[in-house]
């Protein structure tokens, strides 16, 4: 195993300890353990490790969280905007797609994997854009650990065969958002091509923006799969669902990613 192979099997085993629903279940432990010697204060600290729990699995929470983070997202864009800006002086000269996970399923597709369902979304975005725009594409993602094929290598068979959406570039080196960047700045940059239409979902935009300003680029962000709005608040909204947890783990991740990158200069 490569070691950015080993160094992602890592970060996934910290985002386990560290993001929801694993998160609120330290200060249960803590005060499970505490309640022996001091009651009062290990019951109030179990207390609040439940009641963290509940909140952040509610689909509320979720949405307000998240919402946060898609405010730094930019503005979706409709197909006049993103006509007005390949007419525009300083014309964006591509579009990158970035990959969101793949996914595999012995019973279905022994031989194959695919993109999961949030590289799909993607995928069918960033395919409209192409249709709108014109602009040549380029796809990101690398080879997990475990696995045969690379991302970008998926998503260029989709978007070819299922989206009938050419792509000129595979960047299939990088693991994680940093990387595309960096690695894509290698591809794009030597053609002058800095100037990029971003293809990602909106939570995930402002660390991915970021990351391609670093690496050179002049990303234009095409946020689209917007989960903070409209938020609703209403009764049920606050009891513990599916689309809750996975909607506060998405905002705790891309929270800790986004400090992450800045502590680190990535």
């Amino acid at each position: 195993m490569e070691p950015a192979q080993l160094a992602l099997l890592g970060r996934r085993a910290l985002e386990l300890l560290l993001l929801p629903p694993a998160l609120p279940l330290w200060p249960i432990a803590l005060g499970v353990a505490l309640a022996r010697r001091r009651p009062r204060a290990g019951t109030a600290l179990a207390v609040l490790g439940l009641a963290a729990a509940l909140v952040l699995s509610s689909q509320a929470a979720g949405q307000w969280l998240i919402g946060r983070i898609e405010r730094d997202a930019g503005p979706a864009l409709d197909e006049k905007a993103l006509r007005a800006l390949v007419a525009g002086a300083d014309a964006p000269r591509a579009i990158v797609v970035l990959g969101g996970g793949m996914r595999s399923d012995v019973r279905e597709r022994p031989d194959q994997a695919w993109p999961n369902s949030r590289t799909t979304e993607r995928l069918v975005h960033g395919a409209w854009v192409a249709r709108i725009t014109g602009l040549p594409v380029l796809v990101s993602g690398g080879t997990p650990p475990g696995g045969e094929a690379s991302e970008a290598a998926l998503m260029k068979r989709m978007l070819e065969r299922r989206l009938a959406t050419p792509v000129r570039w595979v960047e299939d080196g990088s693991l994680d958002t940093a990387g595309n960047a960096r690695d894509a700045a290698a591809l794009l940059l030597p053609e002058g091509r800095r100037r990029i239409l971003l293809v990602t979902h909106a939570y995930h935009m402002p660390r991915a923006r970021a990351a391609f300003e670093r690496a050179g680029f002049a990303p234009v962000p095409v946020p689209h799969g917007f989960l903070g709005s409209p938020p609703s608040y209403g009764m049920l909204s606050w009891l513990p669902s599916a689309d809750g947890v996975t909607i506060n783990w998405l905002a705790a991740h891309e929270a800790l990613g986004g400090l992450w990158y800045r502590l680190a200069g990535r």
